[in-house]
């Protein structure tokens, strides 16, 4: 089974399991986005019980990557009390249903932004957990604790995956959709801080590699039981020339501006806080990302060589590669 299966990860996961022969379930609000004579499709909430009990019947693995991913630290009362109930509510409802359909494995699509909230170059998942109190940060961290303190309980073993910036052919609403919508209507690309600071990236071929090779060593006496593993293409990257690569491998000839990191964190708190009190504009980038585009933030790669015998089959250079092709083709059908 795998939740979000209409999202972009979770339509990867599927179409990597059905090629693999396995039959899944997808679970999703919204319709399938293609059939399969072993795919099964239920349209759910993932905060109904009684949907998820229905689509966890006869399911042995579980892949969980529903999630709203909002990182604003100031938001309208109603806007946060959705965003946890998708991310911490929803997932506690899945390991209920999970354990008392008697899943055996769980793996859980998690973030590289658990362990955020300050500076990091290079450190492991033995980083203390972050503290930051975004809406992103704080339910993400909260949804994996969950996960792994259900581990071993009812015959459910489990684990986590955090992933870097998810990226690939096809991604639509958080990394390269926005930038091709905005270069459509003529603004350039913007650059915060100096340019010198690095975050981690995640080809969505190594990400979907990853959780399969978790899946498959959630068993008795794995080392992967009950720990989170992070996953990222192992090549940090500035996000100011990410995104100028991915444009020049369009074939775009954009324009950039710089915004100072003081700046930048000033405008992004001002439209938070607008968006707070009157529930409207949301805001085009917040206190999180800019901090995330400022701020190293990269993670060593190695627990998951060790225990998942991970390696990133797609780097970064040929990830955006790749995803220019569709990048291209999305921007000229705007």
């Amino acid at each position: 089974m795998v939740t979000g299966s209409a999202g972009f990860v979770g339509t990867n996961m599927v179409r990597a399991l059905l090629a693999r022969g396995c039959e899944v379930h997808g679970f999703d609000r919204a319709s399938a986005p293609f059939e399969d004579s072993k795919l099964v499709w239920f349209r759910g909430d993932i905060r109904d019980e009684d949907a998820l009990r229905e689509a966890c019947k006869g399911v042995d693995a579980i892949f969980h990557t529903a999630a709203m991913i909002e990182t604003l630290t100031y938001a309208p009362t109603h806007f946060v009390e959705l965003v946890r109930s998708v991310n911490i509510e929803g997932t506690r409802n899945l390991l209920k249903a999970a354990e008392e359909s008697g899943v055996r494995r769980l793996v859980h699509t998690s973030s590289i932004i658990t362990t955020s909230g300050t500076a990091q170059a290079g450190i492991s998942e033995a980083a203390p957990y972050s503290k930051a109190s975004d809406l992103y940060s704080s339910t993400k961290v909260e949804s994996e604790q969950l996960v792994l303190a259900a581990n071993g309980k009812s015959g459910l073993l489990t684990c986590a995956v955090r992933p870097g910036g998810i990226y690939g052919p096809g991604e639509r609403n958080t990394i390269v959709g926005p930038l091709m919508k905005a270069l459509k209507q003529g603004a350039p690309i913007v650059l915060f801080g100096d340019g010198r600071s690095r975050i981690d990236y995640t080809y969505i071929d190594n990400l979907v590699d990853a959780q399969i090779r978790a899946a498959e060593r959630l068993v008795d006496g794995s080392p992967v039981c009950g720990h989170a593993y992070i996953v990222t293409d192992g090549d940090p990257i500035n996000t100011g020339q990410f995104s100028q690569t991915l444009v020049h491998d369009m074939g775009i000839d954009a324009r950039s501006i710089r915004i100072p990191a003081v700046l930048g964190r000033a405008l992004a708190t001002a439209s938070e806080r607008v968006f707070q009190f009157f529930g409207k504009p949301k805001p085009p980038v917040s206190i999180v990302e800019v901090r995330l585009c400022v701020d190293d933030n990269y993670f060593s790669i190695d627990r998951a060589r060790q225990d998942l015998d991970y390696q990133p089959i797609v780097d970064t250079r040929e990830g955006l590669r790749r995803t220019a092709i569709d990048a291209r083709e999305y921007y000229d059908s705007l």
